[in-house]
């Protein structure tokens, strides 16, 4: 049986950093030891890949116009022209990612790693009107970096990504190529929390991150019914929706609170609960929050329903 080839996926848009990542890695002895090397690039950005490089790095380089072209007998050519103990794929930003995911496990190629890389100066703009894909980028992504950060908003980058793939790993780097490191400051859990309609997606992303920070918090929130938990009496799914990718993506985020009677729910209203915040272990061993609810009183609807991440 052929071994699975490992496949790393560099995505993001044009000049993001993406053709530097991958040089720097290939030519990194802790993970290149003299390996052979396809590397297939959807776009030519600034950075090339010269012949210095590729000698040096024991690569070579194939350039496609389209993920389709990327099908099982390309794929069959390639393996038979370059024999490579490794491949690394550069996707073009203005295509979607996820084409690339259907190919997955076709004839002995797997997918290992993806990373993402996006420009600081430019990630807002791409986000407010290019958002489809910033969305592609990032859902099926393991870590995502962002370049050339200086005093932009780090926070709105994080929590608009992660509300699009929870898991992903934001990792920010300064104009030296430096690591920034984060920490959300906002919510002092030393004394009760009030979370603002505005503040929900904020709170909701870092209580993600952070359940053990809030275990014991108490806080107040405004939110509506999703769901009832059937297995246990009067609790039930409570939270808001969020916008992640466009008008037709929608998804709810929610929290499970005990002491909430369904049937005395209306379904499409909201309320103020109050109660205190538990950390526990979900059914996939990550860490969440629960709320033990003291009280809840019916409440006017935030002036935007959906949540935003900034």
């Amino acid at each position: 049986m052929a071994r699975m080839k490992p496949v790393y996926v560099f995505s993001g848009f044009l000049d993001a950093g993406k053709t530097t990542a991958i040089k720097e890695s290939l030519l990194d002895p802790g993970f290149n030891q003299g390996e052979t090397n396809l590397i297939i690039a959807f776009e030519q950005g600034d950075e090339e890949y010269d012949d210095d490089f590729l000698f040096n790095s024991n690569s070579y380089i194939v350039y496609l116009d389209d993920i389709k072209e990327l099908d099982r007998k390309k794929i069959a050519q390639l393996d038979d022209d370059y024999y490579p103990d490794r491949i690394i794929i550069e996707l073009n930003g203005m295509q979607d990612d996820n084409e690339l995911f259907a190919k997955d496990g076709s004839l002995n190629w797997v997918i290992a790693d993806y990373l993402t890389f996006f420009d600081a100066t430019r990630l807002k703009n791409q986000m407010l009107n290019m958002r489809q894909f910033v969305f592609n980028h990032v859902v099926n992504s393991a870590i995502c970096y962002i370049n050339r950060c200086s005093d932009q908003d780090l926070m709105y980058f994080r929590n608009n990504l992660k509300g699009i793939n929870r898991y992903l790993m934001v990792v920010f780097l300064n104009e030296d190529n430096k690591i920034i490191n984060i920490e959300s400051q906002m919510f002092d859990v030393t004394k009760p929390l009030d979370i603002s309609d505005d503040d929900f997606g904020l709170w909701y992303m870092d209580a993600l991150d952070n359940a053990d920070k809030y275990d014991g918090c108490q806080i107040t929130l405004k939110l509506k019914w999703l769901d009832t938990v059937k297995e246990y009496e009067n609790v039930c799914i409570m939270g808001r929706e969020a916008m992640v990718c466009c008008s037709n993506d929608i998804q709810k985020i929610g929290l499970t609170c005990t002491n909430v009677d369904p049937k005395k729910i209306r379904k499409k209203k909201f309320y103020s609960l109050t109660g205190k915040l538990k950390a526990v272990d979900d059914e996939n061993g990550d860490r969440t929050v629960i709320l033990y609810t003291d009280s809840i009183t019916e409440a006017e609807a935030p002036e935007d329903e959906y949540v935003s991440f900034n």
